[in-house]
């Protein structure tokens, strides 16, 4: 991996934001919020199925082949490739095992690489050499294309084409086409919408954390904050939830996520109120005695807002 990313680092797209240095979430969602203000409203959501399971071996060779000479190298990948599958099952404690015909290993140190290798042709033939001049971001094999209205159906059709001949195939069930300003999408746990502000003609693309993302955090917080964990130390499992809850504000802190976190806010201060307040047998007073400004100063609870 350290010898070879440099080497296919220099032919990836600049709009393939995953397992890149210097890239993240952030300049995926800044390129789309860009795409759509110069009036790509139409866009299509797509949703490859079973992408890493389903690269061929040797069309994916013959893309490394190009860079790389190095026999050993070269052998060295495919027999990572090649390495068979192995699984036990969790009732009966057989193990299955099976030759790997295609696809890549997932967790895989090399696998990323090869992953966005396989479709970087895409994003020059759509982001360069296409007549329309579309907007593609890709993340992966999560991905989105931006065009001007009425184009969408026409990429869609070349998009499916492209991947057919490549041996791999869009779900069809997931996959849309959608026009911005009348419905959002969801991309990589943002919700993209077009809103027009208030006591203003204008609008702008909305970004905030998607209603999923939201609830997957609260479940995460029910996890750690309930009647099995009362009896842990304090500070550890307030201390757990504040690496949660940085965590979740840096990767969510963008576009427009501040009435998200205000809602999230209460809710964990709630949490933690509740939390703290059976954990030492209270019977009344609960805002009270853990009041928003206790939490914050004494327990140092993590603030999103």
């Amino acid at each position: 991996m350290l010898v070879l990313l440099p080497i296919f680092e220099a032919d990836m797209h600049p709009r393939s934001y995953a397992y890149r240095p210097g890239k993240n979430a952030h300049q995926a969602m800044s390129d789309i919020v860009e795409a759509v203000s110069r009036g790509n409203f139409e866009i299509i959501d797509a949703d490859l199925s079973a992408y890493f399971d389903s690269i061929p071996h040797e069309r994916l060779m013959a893309l490394v082949a190009r860079r790389v000479s190095d026999g050993s190298m070269l052998a060295l990948i495919r027999s990572w490739l090649k390495a068979p599958i192995e699984e036990q099952e969790s009732k009966t404690g057989k193990r299955r095992r099976w030759r790997n015909r295609c696809g890549t290993p997932q967790g895989g140190v090399i696998s990323p690489l090869l992953a966005n290798l396989y479709l970087n042709e895409l994003d020059w033939a759509v982001n360069e050499r296409c007549e329309l001049k579309p907007t593609m971001v890709r993340y992966a094999d999560d991905f989105v294309i931006l065009c001007r209205k009425g184009q969408g159906a026409g990429l869609l059709e070349r998009l499916k084409k492209w991947l057919q001949a490549r041996e791999l195939k869009l779900n069809e069930e997931k996959t849309r086409l959608v026009d911005i300003r009348t419905e959002g999408i969801k991309f990589l746990g943002f919700s993209v919408s077009w809103r027009k502000r208030k006591r203003h003609w204008w609008a702008y693309t909305h970004v905030e954390p998607h209603p999923k993302s939201q609830q997957k955090l609260r479940d995460k917080l029910k996890e750690r904050l309930n009647h099995w964990t009362q009896h842990e130390d304090e500070a550890q499992v307030i201390g757990g939830v504040n690496r949660l809850l940085k965590g979740w504000k840096g990767y969510f802190g963008y576009g427009n996520p501040s009435h998200a976190f205000g809602k999230l806010q209460y809710y964990v201060n709630n949490k933690v109120r509740q939390w703290l307040w059976r954990r030492h047998g209270c019977r009344g007073g609960k805002h009270a005695h853990y009041s928003n400004a206790r939490m914050k100063g004494e327990y140092r609870l993590f603030q999103l807002t």
